[in-house]
């Protein structure tokens, strides 16, 4: 019997993906989930398109990292290749979800499945997790240990996945919901899990065999009187089949005893029972044959598959179409294109400095080379408050314009240095909404000097390869600025070497309070629900939405503060902090900065598992010209 009487290619359509290699991760994920996951995959044709390609994203992406892990490769010393691999691949996925997309199409549909669904950023790391135990091997010693394991990995997961189901039905959100109501609900969702995956152990027993592990307790074997060595010889016994039988009727009791919230829609209510059916007839085709499972992974039987399916897909129409629930992910965003405002700049565009040929940029006049890293070592995104302008100019006896003018100079250098060692991302703090309270004849000189720096950049005699962005407030700022600004931004736009953000009339809480109010205002007018409001929802909303976020934080000047700059981006930043005024830095600055980042290890909250170290490299010439 066919599966579902709609095409995957109209079931794309119908949920709006359009963009060819995030077709191509979800149909991946979709053919993932269909050889793997018998049973998740039938009960996915009975949801709605949008939900039916998120439960495809988040099996099929966990399927393919597994067989990533799974499969063994001649270099490989025991387990330590596969797990390097499996490191790899989730090392790519947290920096692809943290700019929000990824050119591999896996990973571009389960991060696309993450930000439409507003799934917390550390969903899929208690997946993750399961599968690095996988790779070597999980061993329980007790019951008590399994169940911990369950509740701490598997758990979370479960109900993070079936949270998904009751938005569709326009409840909350959150997993704690799927509880809500039910008298000892947690106990008893924690007995659903366990015993799917009591279920899935003794159906897949013959897959970890297969690499030198039991996965039972121990202490389930000792009680049995089963030997781990009888079963990686497979070689089935009495004591075995009978443990395969109990354990079989213990899962079964466990789901048996599991309640349906009373609230959800009544599609939901019968996919979640066709569900727990398909893992009953999984138990017993285990209990039939328990020998069986030594050497191979039962299927379903297809007769008694079909009396569940068929009827179940008959009613969850009929539900949907009864009640019907409007479903309202909140897909992540297009790339931006320039600020809210700017759009009607084009003609103050110059054709002619548009299609000025770029230049490599100038060797550093010492002939100071970058330090040669691995692109992994470099930072994607260096963000630099650039300190001590006025101070360098008193302690000389120059007026605070002076150090201005030279610090533009700096960061003329710095952007050259830049190039050369392939930083993608440069931000800087030019001038805050705070420095509004300097003296006049300061202000105005900085007024002077910004416009002259940026076409040095943009159009000067030998224009770099930057691209130039605008991260701030008009009000207060005078028009020639703002007309330098967005001039800048329209005749770089099309350039692709670095992305040099300028935040000029900038305080991180005046663009974080803004990106709320605007995501206040599309809650009021009914473009957004509050439920499924996300972080790149209200990134969205910032000054530059495609900024991803900042690696690096280097500020000069002595001070050791962060002075309101990129509070939202910076979150995980490393912070570095120079005693060396602004106006004496240069290129070799940045690429010390950067060496000293790619001798840190970045943790975001989990800690290192496959442990690095970046190649020192060699720094030439003096700290300062």
């Amino acid at each position: 019997m066919r599966p579902s009487p709609m095409h995957p290619a109209r079931v794309y359509r119908s949920s709006g993906i359009h963009d060819p290699v995030l077709r191509r991760g979800y149909e991946e994920c979709r053919r993932a989930t269909r050889a793997r996951g018998e049973i998740e995959y039938a009960v996915s044709l009975l949801l709605p398109p949008p939900l039916r390609i998120a439960t495809w994203a988040l099996y099929g992406a966990g399927v393919t990292v597994d067989c990533l892990a799974d499969t063994a490769q001649p270099s490989d010393t025991k387990d330590a290749g596969r797990a390097e691999r499996l490191e790899a691949w989730i090392s790519a996925f947290d920096a692809d979800l943290r700019d929000g997309r990824s050119s591999d199409p896996v990973r571009q549909a389960l991060i696309h499945t993450m930000l439409t669904w507003n799934l917390p950023p550390g969903f899929m790391h208690t997946q993750f997790e399961q599968l690095r135990l996988d790779v070597h091997g999980r061993r329980f010693a007790t019951w008590e240990e399994w169940r911990r394991y369950n509740g701490l990995v598997t758990t979370p997961f479960v109900l993070r996945a079936a949270s998904l189901m009751m938005r569709i039905a326009g409840l909350s959100a959150e997993p704690e919901a799927i509880a809500s109501g039910v008298p000892d609900a947690a106990v008893a969702w924690q007995r659903a899990v366990d015993a799917l995956v009591l279920t899935d152990t003794l159906i897949d027993l013959s897959e970890d065999l297969a690499d030198g592990h039991v996965p039972l307790p121990q202490e389930a074997l000792d009680e049995a009187g089963v030997r781990r060595a009888d079963l990686i010889d497979r070689r089935s016994t009495p004591a075995f089949e009978e443990l395969v039988r109990r354990l079989a009727d213990r899962a079964r009791g466990w789901l048996d005893r599991t309640p349906v919230p009373p609230v959800l829609h009544p599609a939901i209510g019968i996919a979640l029972g066709a569900y727990t059916d398909l893992y009953r007839l999984r138990l017993r085709a285990a209990a039939d044959a328990p020998a069986a499972l030594l050497h191979h992974r039962p299927a379903l039987p297809g007769g008694a598959r079909l009396r569940v399916l068929v009827p179940a897909r008959a009613l969850a129409a009929l539900a949907w179409a009864l009640f019907p629930f409007p479903v309202r992910p909140c897909p992540p965003p297009e790339p931006a294109g320039p600020p809210a405002g700017l759009a009607d700049a084009g003609e103050a565009c110059s054709p002619a400095a548009e299609r000025r040929p770029v230049v490599p940029p100038a060797p550093h006049p010492s002939g100071a080379r970058p330090p040669r890293l691995t692109a992994g070592a470099v930072p994607r995104h260096v963000a630099i408050v650039m300190d001590g302008n006025g101070r360098w100019a008193t302690a000389r006896g120059l007026p605070r314009t002076e150090g201005h003018r030279v610090g533009g100079d700096a960061l003329v250098d710095v952007v050259h240095g830049a190039l050369e060692i392939g930083l993608k991302y440069l931000t800087v703090y030019a001038f805050s909404t705070e420095n509004w309270k300097r003296p006049a004849d300061e202000l105005h000189g900085l007024m002077q000097e910004i416009p002259r720096q940026l076409n040095r950049i943009k159009d000067g005699a030998k224009p770099l390869d930057v691209r130039v962005r605008w991260a701030g407030l008009r009000s207060r700022l005078p028009v020639d600025v703002i007309e330098a600004l967005v001039e800048a931004e329209q005749a770089t736009r099309d350039r692709t070497g670095l992305t040099l953000t300028v935040c000029l009339n900038y305080g991180g809480r005046a663009e974080i309070t803004a990106a709320a109010a605007h995501l206040a205002q599309e809650a009021v007018d009914g473009r957004i629900d509050p439920a499924s409001v996300s972080e790149h929802a209200f990134a969205r909303h910032l000054h530059v939405p495609e900024l991803p976020d900042v690696d690096l934080l280097l500020r000069t000047g002595g001070d050791q503060r962060t002075s309101n700059f990129l509070p939202w981006q910076t979150t995980y930043a490393e912070l570095l902090f120079l005693d060396t005024p602004w106006p004496e830095v240069d290129r070799r600055d940045l690429w010390d900065a950067i060496e000293q980042y790619a001798r840190r290890t970045r943790r975001y909250g989990s800690i290192p598992r496959i442990p690095t170290q970046a190649r020192p490299a060699h720094r030439a010439g003096p700290v300062t010209p």
